[in-house]
Order: C-alpha cells, then structure tokens, then sequence
C-alpha cells in the first residue's frame, strides 16, 4: 500500500526523502494546497546532452521545459518564449541559455533572465533535484500557467533630484534603456520622450497586420510604466538640444517646454523616406507610407477593395503586399530590382518567395524599372496612375511607398554631436557613448562598430540589446554590444527568419528545396557564412545564431559537412567542458 507524506514546509522541497525499497512514498495535501508541486520527470541517464522535452504538469494547462546542458545538468524552465510563446522545446541550447527558434530571444537556463531580444519579460525557472537515479521537478504550480516573468525593477527614490536620464525615443531601444535603469537599482529620474500618443509598441506587427488595435501592440501600458517611476511625454518633439548646457527644449502637449538632463540617451530611431511633390506632382492625398499605428489604420482603411500599387520590394512593402492580397481589388509591386528581398535575401531566395507564394495570391510584380510620371486630379488630390520606365501603366486608387527609411537626427545637426557622413546617424562606440561624456545612443538611429567595419542596422534585436547596453554604461557597468542580428518576415502564415549580417556576400548555398519553401540559405563572404536564413527549417537560424554569438567562424566546408549545424553546435558549446 502506498505512503503518504504529508509535507508541512513552506518552500518547495529541494529532494525526495530516500525510501526503503519497495516503498512509495507520495508528497500531497499541504505541499500542493500550498501550491507547489513536484514531478518525476525522467531517469538521471535517459536524456542526452542537448537534448530538451517538455514534461506535464497535473493540474497545469502548460508543461515545464527539461533540458540537459552542455555541461551535463539539467535544467528546467518555462516550456514558452515570452515574445509570441513560441516553444523552446523546438529552439536551440546554447551555453547555459535557449534561444528561441522563431525570433532569436535567449533566456538563461538557470535564471530565465533575459540573455536576447526580442521581448520584454523573461521566463520562470524551475529546481531540478536527483533521487536516486529520477530527475525531479519542483516549483511554485502557479508559475507553470504564467509564461512571462516580469523582471524585479525598482523605484525612483524622490530625494534623488539631481539625477535625471532622459531618453529622446518612445520605441524598444528607449523602453529597455529605461527598464534596465530600473532593474539595475537606477533610483534617479527617468523621462522618455515619444512624438507619438502612445506608450511604447510593436513596430513590427505594423506592416504584418495593418488593423491590428494599438492595445495589442503595446509593449506596456501606460499604468505598468507610471508603477516604476518611467515618466512618459506623449506628442512631444525635441527641437534643440543644448549638449554644454544639459538641457533639452521641448515642444508638444506638456507645459514643461525646458528640460535638463544629467544622462542623456537618444533612441530616436528613423523615419520614412519619401516622394517630394517636386518629383510625384503633388500633393497627392493617397500616396501612403508606413512607420507609426496610425499610418497602419490609414492604408487598411484607404485599400480595401481598391487598386493597390506598392513601389519598393523589400520587407516593409512585401509585408504590406501580403496583408492587402486577398483585401485590395488588386495588388501590384513596382520595384528596381529583379527580384523581392534580392538586396538581403539573394535573388534566389526572393524569387522562390515571389512564385510561390505572392503570385499564386494573386499579386503582381513590375521589375527593374522606377516610376518614370505621376497622373492625377489635382482638384482631388488624388493620383490615378503612374508610368513607368517600362512605358508600362499602372491604374491605382492607393499608391503605398516602401522606399527605405532615414535616422531622425536632423535636429542634431550643426551640434557637437558626431553624426555619421554616410546617413546621418549617430556615432557611438561598442558601449553606445558617443564622444560628448553622458551622451548615449541606441537602436536605429546609431553608427556603431561590428564585425571590423561600422554599421547602422534596424533590427529589432539589435535595438533593445542596444538600449540594455547604453543603460549598463550609464550605471558603470560597461558591458559591450555583441549581439547576433536577427529577423523575420511573416506573409502568408509563412515566416523566414534571418541572422547575421551579410549584405556583402558573393555567394548563397542552398540546404533544402526552394521550390517546396523548405530550405536553409547561407550567405558566404568568400569562404565564410556571414548570415542565414530560413522556411520551415527552425531551429537552424537560431543554432547558426547561437554559434556565432560564441565568436565562433563557420566555413563552407563546414555548411557541405553539416547542412543543419548541429555537430557543428554541440562541438562548440561542449568545448568548455572538455
């Protein structure tokens, strides 16, 4: 007959008590009503290295991640990432962290910190013990259900009046500066300015769902920012910056019209590129372009069942182009390349997305060719159609413009502000300072230095590891930035991933079939992988990811070898335990 324990302790038990052979020993009533639980999870030798499952919880809707490390432990965590809740069963183990295998965010097997962006919360850890020759699980049953851990943060200390950070930027970059203040004990005051009406959002859903309501894109609300003392200035802009005397003139819907700053942090991120009048002969009402909520709204509301042109074929515009296929009368792409996504996907690659995909939506593509004139009411303001350079004529009701963006540092112009001769953004080092001491940058907007030459990227990884970098130079901790890109598209349900950086490569191998859309493409610089990307191949991108992020070079020799990377993985992360 079995035994029942009651247990009377408080906290979870950290080991099952040892047993006489023969004997079952339950642990029930108080430990549970308590709300703890513990689970026999596997035997000790029964998982290999590397290896993750996920295991049931009674009582519990989620599961509980198990994995045993590269340096021979188990682990256990939440079985979900905390950005869309991809499952990390599925991603790839690193060195004591998981990366998840939709858009690279990596959390710390022993903490479920946050190691990689994108998200906003880190993941609840688990106690893993051994008895006798069973793994064992245990932990708070609550935590199961709740697959994101708000990390601990701190308040403002109100005598605290000489220490002021302002952040110039409402976007990720700016709310992870200000989060890491927070969780780093930072007890002076924050002040995040954003020329939108807004708390921080979601810029990436914009282009993928353009009617999604702005309250879930929020990254957090208004109330949760006001509970940590992050002070948020809605609809303002900074037309002068006054970088000897520390202070910021300000102009919106506030009555502060002066500010002065002990740190000052500027993640004002880009804006859109567009058509002067001078070139389209406008103004023209229905010429739309794409960066804010708002424009999002606009075009979904301006295209339904309307004549839809798209001039521009990378992300932004195919994104659009997806959305509004089975929505708009008719969807037409205009590009100067032969094919989408060519400048970082390679022609192949976008040319499998193209035909497989778009076309048999029932988009259409007009290539290499640029709008040659404009053609319109000017009564109504409204543009009818465009020729191209092609002679080619094409009728809309809705022009949507994807022709690149521009760092927002025009108000920083003819200061002591270094800003890049290239594209006017601003020049920081590995730590996010720039040359004027307690001056910061981060995301978008900045020139920093990666890979031996100097770069502006507008990931959305790269911009919150780069607010979390410039917040830990402000409080001392200089920690540099050597975050892996990463990104995805999504269209058509179908999602590519991206990492590395490899606009200069000469090369592309294919693992995997383009014509099913289930492949791997490395991007080679001469012999060398500098970026990869995916369909319906997860986790390569985020194991190729993970390696590079370890400084690690991988060669075409290695890709012929071991096309999915994972010798190639566990040779590395089991290097440092040899």
């Amino acid at each position: 007959m079995d035994k029942v324990m009651i247990e009377t302790k408080t906290e979870p038990p950290a080991v099952m008590e040892k047993k006489e052979p023969g004997d079952e020993v339950k642990r029930l009533s108080l430990a549970e009503a308590a709300g703890y639980f513990e689970v026999k999870a596997c035997k000790v030798d029964e998982m290999k290295i590397g290896e993750m499952r996920n295991i049931a919880i009674p009582g519990q809707k989620q599961q509980v991640l198990l994995g045993k490390g590269y340096d021979n432990q188990y682990f256990a965590m939440g079985s979900a990432c905390s950005h869309y809740l991809a499952l990390l069963k599925n991603g790839a183990m690193g060195q004591n962290r998981v990366r998840c295998p939709w858009h690279g965010a990596c959390f710390n097997t022993k903490t479920g910190d946050i190691e990689e962006y994108p998200c906003v919360d880190g993941v609840h850890v688990f106690e893993v013990t051994t008895e006798n020759d069973t793994v064992v699980i245990s932990g708070h049953a609550k935590n199961v259900d709740n697959q994101r851990r708000t990390l601990q943060m701190c308040k403002r200390n109100g005598d605290d009046v000489s220490n002021t950070v302002v952040i110039v930027g409402g976007g990720c970059a700016g709310l992870t500066c200000a989060e890491t203040l927070r969780k780093e004990n930072f007890t002076g005051r924050i002040v995040m300015l954003t020329g939108e009406n807004y708390a921080p959002y979601d810029r990436t859903k914009l282009s993928k769902g353009l009617d999604t309501p702005v309250d879930k894109l929020l990254l957090r609300k208004e109330d949760f920012l006001a509970e940590y003392d992050i002070e948020l200035w809605k609809n303002v802009t900074v037309e002068v910056v006054d970088f000897e005397n520390k202070t910021l003139s300000v102009k919106g819907g506030i009555e502060e019209q002066s500010l002065r700053y002990s740190t000052l942090v500027l993640a004002v991120g880009q804006h859109v590129r567009t058509l002067s009048d001078a070139i389209t002969g406008g103004p023209w009402k229905n010429i739309h372009y794409l960066r804010t909520t708002d424009d999002a709204k606009a075009i979904c509301d301006a295209a339904k069942g309307k004549n839809v042109a798209i001039l521009g074929s990378s992300f932004i515009g195919m994104e659009v182009a997806a959305y509004l296929a089975d929505k708009a009368a008719a969807v037409t792409v205009i590009s100067n390349t032969r094919e989408p996504f060519q400048a970082s996907l390679g022609p192949l690659v976008g040319e499998a997305l193209k035909t497989e995909l778009f076309q048999k939506k029932g988009v259409s593509f007009v290539p290499e060719v640029r709008i040659q004139s404009f053609e319109g009411d000017k009564h109504t303001q409204l543009l009818k159609k465009v020729t191209l350079t092609n002679m080619y004529t094409v009728e809309i009701d809705i022009l949507v413009a994807g022709i690149g963006t521009i760092p927002s540092t025009g108000f920083l112009e003819k200061t002591l502000l270094e800003l890049s001769p290239r594209n006017g953004a601003i020049v920081v080092d590995e730590f996010m300072a720039t040359k004027i001491p307690n001056v910061y940058a981060a995301g978008d907007c900045t020139d920093f230095p990666f890979g031996g030459t100097r770069v502006t990227i507008g990931h959305w990884n790269v911009a919150q590891s780069q607010g979390r970098t410039a917040a830990l130079s402000i409080i001392g901790k200089r920690v540099p930035f050597t975050s892996v890109p990463y990104f995805w598209t999504t269209m058509f349900t179908k999602s590519v991933r991206y990492a590395g950086f490899g606009l200069e490569f000469n090369d592309v191998f294919i693992h995997g079939a383009l014509n099913g859309l289930k492949f791997v493409a490395y991007y080679l610089k001469d012999d060398t992988v500098v970026a990869a990307s995916s369909l319906m191949y997860d986790p390569v991108v985020s194991r190729f990811a993970e390696i590079l992020s370890k400084g690690a070079t991988i060669t075409r020799s290695i890709i012929e070898q071991d096309p999915e990377l994972t010798r190639t993985a566990e040779k590395v992360f089991s290097a440092d335990h040899s």
